[in-house]
């Protein structure tokens, strides 16, 4: 399977090792936006036969994406990406003409942390659930919900460490305390960094909406997807009506061929990577972890996702040390690459998670995709492994 490294040439050099931050676009979502962009010329709202041609592509790739994520095609929403879904769904909230209360965790990407002061300015009360080690757990959920409650959102796999969140049974305490109240609590998950990682299916986890980006699976930037089966959610955006109003704005159609491609892709022989992800994976932690300083973050024993490796350097500031492996030629992360405070909220996170400031300062992101020979991660751990021993003189 490392030979499939040679097809795409933007991972030949076998140094890039940041692709929780955005993945190079494959072979096949690259080809289908191209014929996407020359075929299908004409806007999906206008009724002319280009434009009909353009609805009908529009309408069998959503047809194909419901069936992939296993829901209705009326579900599937089409956005610029994960931190606009995000966005949709948050800000209908503000809808409500009497605010209640929103349960999430500390451990949520900025498109969804960054949303708490407007709703907080809007009169809703914020629940924060501790997250030690990295998880939610269903009794604090349990403990928080009360009658005021609306909403709940909880990350489901951790873009910093990789953990993921038993959504299926989060959900079903939700369900199981709404019927009590007999109203109804919309659930949201942020999946973006699981859709094309680990099985999903939307159906099964019982959640109200869920987001995703295109460009964490070797799609395109800048296009991603909301499903939501809540007909009550309402957008604050305004326009023509596109995407049943949820979403409006005209349909970026080669984006949403290529992100289809991209998918289709992904999906494919998804347990035989899986497990060749956690080669990978157990590879660069069994050069890392023996030395001392560095100290492996991400959970081991518990479920996260095998692509995500969250290390501390202990005694090297995390920039420093990322600037030093990208020296080497390595593309590592100090931080989410979606926050211009990236390395502020990583260290809240970690912090979160019970990391003491000390180690969270020196903490360094490696992530890695199915098509990421061994040989190369090997090669990238020992260069690491070395690079910190360097700057700090440890022999072991």
């Amino acid at each position: 399977m490392d030979g499939m490294v040679q097809n795409y040439p933007a991972m030949e050099n076998g140094k890039y090792f940041d692709w929780a931050a955005t993945s190079p676009m494959c072979r096949e979502a690259v080809e289908a936006y191209v014929d996407a962009a020359e075929r299908y010329i004409g806007n999906p709202s206008a009724r002319h036969s280009s434009g009909r041609e353009a609805k009908q592509f529009l309408t069998e790739k959503r047809e194909r994406i419901a069936e992939l994520l296993d829901c209705e095609p009326s579900s599937v929403y089409f956005t610029s990406g994960g931190t606009e879904s995000n966005s949709i769904v948050l800000g209908g909230l503000l809808r409500f003409l009497s605010p209640g209360n929103l349960i999430t965790s500390r451990m949520e990407h900025a498109s969804v942390s960054e949303f708490k002061p407007v709703l907080r300015n809007a009169g809703w009360q914020i629940t924060e659930l501790p997250s030690k080690g990295g998880y939610v757990g269903a009794g604090d959920l349990e403990a928080a919900l009360n009658p005021k409650t609306r909403f709940v959102g909880i990350m489901m796999v951790n873009n910093v460490t990789g953990s993921i969140q038993d959504i299926g049974t989060l959900t079903e305490c939700v369900r199981k305390y709404a019927e009590g109240i007999k109203r109804r609590i919309h659930f949201h998950t942020d999946a973006v960094q699981a859709l094309g990682k680990i099985p999903f299916s939307f159906r099964k986890l019982g959640v109200d909406s869920a987001s995703f980006s295109a460009h964490k699976f070797r799609g395109p930037r800048g296009v991603g997807l909301l499903i939501n089966s809540d007909e009550s959610l309402a957008s604050l955006s305004r326009g023509g009506g596109q995407e049943s109003g949820l979403r409006p704005g005209t349909e970026n159609i080669p984006g949403i061929a290529a992100m289809a491609a991209a998918l289709e892709r992904a999906l494919e022989n998804q347990e035989e990577k899986l497990k060749r992800a956690e080669v990978i994976k157990s590879l660069i932690i069994s050069v890392l972890s023996p030395v001392s300083g560095i100290r492996i973050l991400s959970p081991v024993s518990s479920p996260a996702s095998p692509y995500i490796i969250e290390t501390a350097v202990t005694g090297v500031p995390s920039e420093v040390f990322v600037r030093m492996m990208d020296k080497a030629g390595y593309s590592l992360s100090a931080g989410s690459a979606c926050s211009n405070n990236a390395k502020g909220k990583v260290d809240d996170l970690l912090g979160a998670m019970g990391v003491p400031a000390s180690i969270a300062s020196s903490a360094v992101r490696i992530s890695f995709s199915p098509d990421t020979a061994s040989e190369d991660a090997f090669a990238m751990a020992e260069c690491f492994r070395d690079t910190y021993k360097n700057l700090t003189g440890v022999r072991k």
